[in-house]
């Protein structure tokens, strides 16, 4: 035959004419049992003959003694090796799940590796008949022989992911998307380009003690074009299949499981599985998103309203409520509780928190109401009732993306904000809590340890003050509004397409920061929180690479030079399109952000820095930058008063107590004025960019999507050294 691909039933024919016990096998098929559980298509098999591949033991200590029943010396004399080309024969299966069921396996005797074969399952699925599927286990995600590389072909009728795939019209966009058909997250590429199924594969999360990604692949050719699959997995048994007989089910997932039909060998199983317990199984063996708990508000009373249907697990709640904190305890219908936890009776359910506050303590700070989907929990906090959100981190995520930035920025934009927002908020949740040293939430230095031994006080603020939950909505940690700031589908498609994506440097999770706009270079971590160098956070010029050579901005005079000017950067941008397509309306009220200037009477800077410190040295006649990080910007600053001097840092400390809210950065030079006999009466602050500059910059971010850069490109320029991987 010229193409075996193109006449796999003639390859059936034969080889059953010749081998009784595979024709027996093939013919038992007839009396397999099928049972639908549910409308999305998931279904059972019960199929006695495949015990053996649902028991083998596939450890390495066992697949190293036993003989290898893929080697040719090692296979019934009845079985043809049809020559598959380029090393692999093409094997009748002889435990068949599917009508046609064959095995593709390498001459050689080589471990199941995808990197030695995805190539040749792409150029197979596109010479394929319709009505034909091949598939890959992975050597821990179901595969009964990982000692010998293999894929296996078969019919797909009855397969619901097929059945799905082939029904919905694929995406028009190149790119990889993911579908959540079973509960867990399936990611789709199109095309034959095996360069674009390895680009995602090579991102995939390889598990401690594993050489590659734990997965099942499905590829199949639809109407001449290439559909394939990729399922991420995190184990190859759910803990059912090695329970007690009383809680024993013999399931051991294989790609076929995973694409919605579960063989089940035992006829016990067959009969009491429940669309539940598969889910519960399918939950086990992928990887699954981790819950987020976020801290939304804290007042002494807080209004909300259930829109839809609550319980506490006793009673069932709906519409306008209030609670509040009597005695360290929450008052809750006349009832005092430690802690309540209200969770929606469906998915999709919704509340609404009043007078949220959001830009705590920045001059964009103001009211709103808020609403929210998830759990929501109460808790006392410092006397106050405090309001938390649990839910899903891609949900979490989806709101990030819209509060941070406005949903309708680029795609490519938005993909980049996705990942960042991921990659922070997962380091945050993997990072051990730090002890909190003092009653304002702020962490001090260790040198210092928050006192004021001589005048000086270095401070810096960061996530790992909150305690009783994971992160906040504000400013602070990144920017989340619930549901309110969700006005196109634009935002839940970045997180969808960019799921579980995550940076890395040299194999460990980023702490992606990110800030409004840099001013034209980005700032290195440790100016800004711990004294801690992190490689993929460092000074960068905000530009293309033939803009020219970065100064040394922690130098004064060049600090002056390059702050006092404006250099062509990404994010020195007028174009109002951009912006108001990027930025939410709260943002568009503060237009210089590149380059700005704050003027202040001697008495003003006096009384407001009197007021934010705490501290009082009198009036203020000298502010005198003594380091400055590679941006520019300053970390420590010495204030001179009438009555003492005191050196404060780091940036955000700056920025606090030298402004009503906050300074928009501590990237700037000071300009002291004069009255005609050479008195201070005030000073001018010349400042650049809005934010602490770490990371990517939005603002200049925004214009690199505008200029056709992809998302991949964009976190490269603002982390160089770091890659893309999956977290789940």
């Amino acid at each position: 035959m010229d193409n075996i691909f193109k006449h796999l039933d003639i390859c059936l024919e034969q080889q059953l004419n010749v081998w009784p016990a595979a024709r027996e096998a093939f013919s038992n098929l007839e009396q397999v049992q099928t049972r639908v559980l549910s409308s999305s298509g998931l279904a059972l098999q019960h199929n006695p003959a495949r015990i053996i591949s649902t028991t083998a033991k596939v450890q390495p200590a066992e697949t190293t003694v036993r003989p290898c029943f893929l080697c040719s010396e090692n296979r019934p004399q009845e079985q043809i090796a049809f020559d598959a080309g380029d090393g692999f024969d093409l094997l009748l299966n002889p435990y068949p799940i599917l009508r046609e069921h064959f095995c593709v396996v390498s001459r050689e005797h080589r471990k199941q590796a995808f990197k030695d074969c995805y190539e040749k399952m792409l150029q197979i699925a596109s010479e394929l008949e319709p009505g034909y599927m091949i598939f890959y286990n992975g050597p821990r995600s179901g595969a009964s022989a990982p000692d010998h590389l293999h894929m296996q072909i078969g019919r797909s009728e009855g397969i619901p992911l097929v059945d799905k795939l082939r029904e919905n019209e694929p995406s028009a966009k190149d790119e990889p998307v993911t579908i959540q058909p079973f509960g867990f997250p399936v990611i789709v590429i199109k095309g034959s380009d095996p360069s674009k199924l390895w680009d995602y594969v090579s991102d995939m999360t390889i598990y401690d003690g594993d050489y590659e990604p734990r997965m099942n692949v499905l590829s199949f050719n639809r109407n001449g074009q290439v559909i394939t699959a990729i399922i991420p997995r995190s184990k190859h048994r759910p803990d059912c299949y090695y329970a007690d007989e009383m809680g024993k089910i013999m399931v051991s997932p294989g790609a076929v499981d995973m694409f919605g039909l579960v063989i089940t060998p035992r006829k016990e199983d067959f009969d009491s599985l429940t669309e539940r317990q598969v889910l519960d199984i399918y939950r086990q063996v992928t990887p699954q998103q981790p819950k987020i708990k976020v801290g939304i508000m804290a007042a002494q009373e807080i209004r909300f309203c259930l829109n839809d249907s609550y319980t506490d697990g006793h009673n069932s709640f709906e519409g306008e409520m209030s609670i509040n904190a009597v005695q360290g305890r929450l008052n809750w219908n006349g009832i005092l509780l430690d802690s309540l936890t209200l969770k929606p009776h469906e998915h999709g359910s919704t509340f609404t928190l009043h007078d949220v506050t959001i830009g705590i303590g920045f001059h964009w700070e103001r009211k709103e109401d808020q609403t929210f989907s998830g759990w929501l929990r109460f808790i006392v906090e410092n006397g106050m009732v405090r309001a938390i959100n649990i839910l899903p981190v891609e949900d979490y995520l989806a709101s990030v993306i819209s509060s941070e930035m406005k949903p309708t920025a680029s795609r490519e934009f938005l993909r980049a904000h996705a990942v960042i927002s991921r990659s922070w908020v997962l380091a945050q949740l993997r990072s051990p809590r730090r002890k909190v040293m003092d009653a304002d939430t702020a962490q001090t230095s260790v040198p210092f340890a928050g006192s004021h031994i001589l005048n000086r006080i270095i401070k810096w603020y960061d996530h790992d003050q909150h305690t009783l939950f994971d992160v906040c909505a504000d400013d602070h940690c990144q920017r989340y509004q619930g549901r309110t700031r969700i006005i196109s589908a634009a935002a839940e498609a970045a997180v969808k397409e960019t799921m579980g994506q995550t940076l890395v440097y040299d194999g460990h999770l980023c702490d992606a920061r990110f800030s409004k706009c840099c001013g034209g270079v980005t700032e290195q971590f440790e100016t800004c929180w711990q004294d801690e160098h992190k490689p993929y956070l460092i000074a960068l010029r905000d530009s293309s690479i033939n803009e020219g050579a970065l100064p040394d901005l922690s130098i004064e005079e060049n600090a002056r030079q390059w702050i006092m000017s404006e250099p062509k950067s990404f994010c020195n941008s007028a174009d109002g399109n951009i912006l108001a397509q990027s930025l939410n309306g709260y943002d568009l009220e503060t237009p210089d952000y590149y380059r700005w200037k704050v003027e202040y009477s001697t008495e003003q800077v006096s009384d407001i820095f009197r007021r934010k410190s705490g501290l009082d040295i009198g009036d203020i006649v000298d502010l005198r930058p003594i380091k400055r990080g590679p941006s520019g910007r300053i970390y420590e600053l010495e204030i001179e008063g009438t009555k003492s001097t005191v050196t404060i840092g780091k940036e955000l400390e700056i920025r606090r107590t030298l402004s009503e809210s906050h300074l928009f950065s501590s990237a700037f030079v000071v300009e002291k004025n004069t009255d005609e006999n050479g008195n201070i009466k005030g000073f001018t602050l010349h400042g650049a960019g809005w934010g602490h500059g770490a990371g990517l910059c939005q603002i200049g971010a925004a214009v690199m999507a505008a200029k056709g850069y992809t998302y991949r490109e964009i976190l490269q320029h603002y982390y160089p050294g770091t890659t893309l991987g999956r977290f789940y």
